[in-house]
């Protein structure tokens, strides 16, 4: 997390395509998003940890193995997850996206005899403007598991890049969560 990581991000940069039926996505190499994607209908189909391990590792199989992104942040719960990525060729995101959902989806089905079922809706992303933008999100997702209830302390959930960064350097990390607070900060993204 250098402060070398991240530029200005101007839209005239990239590329913005929108969709008949989709949210509209500007695609920019080597720009930093942040990604949500939610289930259909809001079911929880990750309610084991079995099944959240499933998604990690589809999430870091499809980005960082097989696409040569980066996962900065990362969390998954019941029935969303968000990510903090920094792209390597922006315009292969809908197709990680559709590998993830789709490889995912067909392994829990298989477990739970419930083939061809859907489980993914559709997923958001915005691409970072300013380092204070990445801070806030950075640590928007880490505080997410205390957010929704799920654990009282950020390290104890296990489906969660904070335990990493706190384990590396748990002061630098105090210092990253109140210089840039997620609910304090206005962010204008583009």
């Amino acid at each position: 997390m250098d402060k070398d990581i991240l530029y200005r991000v101007d839209k005239r940069m990239g590329k913005y395509k929108t969709y008949l039926h989709k949210p509209p996505h500007l695609f920019i190499d080597k720009a930093y998003y942040i990604i949500t994607s939610h289930c259909v209908e809001n079911i929880r189909p990750f309610y084991n940890n079995e099944y959240k391990k499933i998604v990690c590792e589809t999430l870091f199989c499809a980005f960082e193995e097989l696409h040569n992104w980066d996962i900065v942040a990362y969390v998954v719960f019941n029935n969303h997850y968000h990510i903090l990525v920094k792209a390597d060729k922006s315009e292969e995101l809908p197709d990680i996206i559709a590998s993830t959902h789709k490889f995912s989806s067909r392994k829990i089905n298989k477990i739970e005899g419930k083939v061809g079922r859907q489980i993914w809706y559709e997923y958001w992303d915005t691409v970072i403007t300013s380092l204070s933008s990445f801070y806030a999100r950075f640590n928007y997702i880490h505080y997410n598991p205390v957010k929704h209830g799920y654990v009282k302390k950020m390290e104890d959930y296990l489906f969660c890049s904070y335990r990493k960064y706190a384990e590396i350097d748990r002061k630098k990390l105090d210092q990253i969560q109140k210089k840039y607070p997620f609910d304090k900060l206005k962010i204008r993204e583009i």
